[in-house]
């Protein structure tokens, strides 16, 4: 019944850099998240050294072929896979696997040039804004129907207190980036119209690694579960008052 919903929230389930490096543990966090009800799953695409400027991150990288190889496990297994892109080299790799979908982390807002190029193939983006002062600033991209603003603090954790939660139905934004402790800015986000719900997972949220800092504010699967159980509820309440 909920799969034919028309309001339907898609909720991506973040596994980088939660992953640690390890791609049978990838696997194992894409295959959770299918099971739990993620629409997506999402990874980065960076070098550490030119995005960091340092190597602390170097064994969080995918390369080519291990992408290659993850885009097969997501199609086996049902779920779609997307990236967050940091340099241009690794927009072609996304676009040989045909890609549907792209992400530009808010520190790349100001990287005219590989925003772009990705805006350029026609593809739905999502553009998350926690470290973009869209409020002084304006949306830095307009007059493009394929962008997906989302709604995000770039802080690990967020507290609760710190958010302004938008009325998604303004359409300004359309979805919303959780690092928060549990699932209630989730679902308060979906409350008030959110079209998309990203959000770090993890296996384990007791890891305190500082190279992988999101997992205190990541879900796991039974969060994930009941995120997909409560979104998929709001929506049929919404669809039966049209």
């Amino acid at each position: 019944m909920f799969d034919n919903l028309k309001n339907k929230v898609k909720i991506i389930s973040e596994i980088h850099p939660q992953h640690h490096g390890n791609m049978s543990e990838l696997k194992r966090m894409i295959l959770q998240s299918k099971i739990a009800g993620a629409n997506y799953v999402k990874l980065q695409l960076y070098d550490s050294l030119r995005l960091f400027g340092n190597n602390e991150r170097k064994y969080l990288e995918i390369n080519e072929k291990e992408l290659e190889d993850i885009k097969f496990y997501c199609d086996t297994v049902g779920i779609e896979v997307f990236c967050s892109i940091f340099s241009s080299e690794k927009i072609n790799w996304c676009e040989k696997l045909n890609f549907n979908l792209y992400k530009i982390a808010s520190r790349s807002i100001t990287d005219k040039q590989l925003c772009d190029k990705i805006l350029s193939l026609n593809k739905t983006v999502l553009i998350s804004l926690g470290m973009y002062d869209w409020e002084n600033k304006g949306f830095p991209y307009t007059n493009n129907s394929n962008i997906k603003y989302l709604y995000c603090i770039s802080k690990y954790p967020t507290k609760l207190d710190e958010i302004k939660m938008p009325n998604f139905h303004n359409k300004e934004f359309h979805g919303y980036s959780d690092h928060t402790i549990g699932i209630s800015a989730c679902v308060y986000a979906i409350s008030r119209g959110a079209e998309y719900i990203e959000k770090h997972f993890t296996t384990n949220k007791s890891f305190n690694i500082i190279t992988e800092q999101a997992h205190v504010c990541s879900m796991d699967f039974d969060d994930l579960r009941k995120i997909r159980e409560i979104a998929d509820s709001i929506s049929l309440i919404k669809s039966s008052l049209v």
